[in-house]
């Protein structure tokens, strides 16, 4: 597994050039350099050459990037800056006492006893029975919501799903830097597909999708990473384009989408809502910019938080629809926070399964 002192290279390659201040959220509204990529590579730099302590304000600022991949997608060397802030976490979590409370509770109490208990409130629902099969990962957002409409649309494909009983896919804990208690995700995660002996996952969740494709390369066992490497993971709306599925809505609906940060397809679901008959797509501006939440752990910084979702609430009523659509779960919660009752949030799974 690697550490913040793995990637010194990777930091010392930052030019200093500026350009990640143009896309970063938080830049925007702080303006404070030590919340954009160049100024966190300088105090990890510092770091990593013994010049400055791991501390509470440092991990402040480390935990006031949203994740969101914005800067990497900009930069002109290429440096995933997700990876680099998750290790240099790590680093403080090793320390910090309240981080593993914090931790121990999601853990144990909000991704574990709640989202179990709302589990048992939905039951499974039976697929129909087909010669291809794929696994469903249907995270947290799937125990709250069940998993009827996965099941409806990929049985429409001929596709069966088996469901099995998955664990959180640990985000919160990977951007918290608690990433033992993210490889006990991944085990269990390798065990369930080792049992049913299948390796094409689907999932719904742009959250779920990025945690299931970072397994490989944050494991701790070479066995684990090297069979991770055969198991296919996509989106559902991947396997409704390559089928070339068109599917109808009963009745018109105009809505917009929220493009989560997890999410590397955009144009699968891009192709879905422009070809699917009585769905009119309107494309808000910023439709791909973050909405601030990254999961559920920035309501410390509910300021930020909220300065940065005006503009998203701002861009949604422009388009003039009354449904906003999306693939996260982190973000739904952050669009109906800020709605003020001004449109609607759905999956964009569950809203397109009960209306066909």
């Amino acid at each position: 597994m690697k550490q913040l002192k793995d990637f010194k290279d990777n930091i010392h390659s930052c030019s200093k050039c500026g350009l990640c201040q143009s896309v970063c959220p938080v830049y925007k509204i702080t303006g404070n350099d030590c919340t954009v990529s160049r100024g966190h590579f300088i105090m990890l730099k510092g770091l990593i050459n013994g010049e400055l302590k791991m501390s509470k304000k440092l991990n402040r600022y480390l935990d006031l990037c949203l994740k969101c991949g914005a800067c990497t997608k900009f930069c002109p060397s290429g440096i995933d800056v997700v990876d680099i802030i998750v290790a240099a976490k790590a680093e403080y979590f090793k320390t910090s006492i309240k981080q593993k409370v914090l931790s121990f509770v999601q853990k144990y109490f909000i991704f574990g006893l709640l989202v179990d208990f709302c589990s048992l409130l939905k039951r499974k629902t039976k697929s129909k029975s087909f010669d291809k099969k794929v696994l469903y990962f249907g995270g947290c957002s799937a125990k709250f919501n069940g998993d009827r409409a996965v099941v409806k649309i990929m049985n429409s494909l001929g596709i069966e799903v088996i469901n099995p009983s998955f664990s959180c896919c640990g985000i919160s804990l990977f951007t918290r830097g608690d990433l033992k208690g993210f490889n006990k995700n991944i085990e269990s995660f390798v065990k369930i597909l080792k049992k049913y002996n299948i390796k094409d996952v689907v999932t719904t969740c742009a959250s779920c999708e990025k945690s299931l494709k970072d397994y490989s390369r944050w494991a701790e066992s070479e066995e684990i990473r090297e069979f991770l490497k055969t198991v296919s993971i996509k989106n559902i709306y991947e396997y409704i384009r390559e089928n070339n599925l068109k599917l109808s809505l009963k009745k018109p609906a105009k809505v917009t989408f929220h493009k989560p940060c997890n999410i590397d397809n955009y144009k699968d679901i891009e192709w879905f809502l422009q070809n699917t008959e009585n769905l009119e797509y309107i494309k808000m501006n910023d439709f791909d910019k973050c909405c601030g939440l990254n999961g559920i752990s920035k309501f410390s910084e509910y300021k930020i938080m909220t300065n940065i979702f005006e503009n998203k609430r701002e861009n949604i009523l422009k388009t003039g629809t009354k449904y906003v659509l999306t693939s996260c779960l982190g973000c739904e919660i952050s669009l109906k926070l800020f709605s003020r009752n001004s449109y609607q949030v759905h999956d964009l799974t569950n809203f397109i399964a009960g209306r066909i």
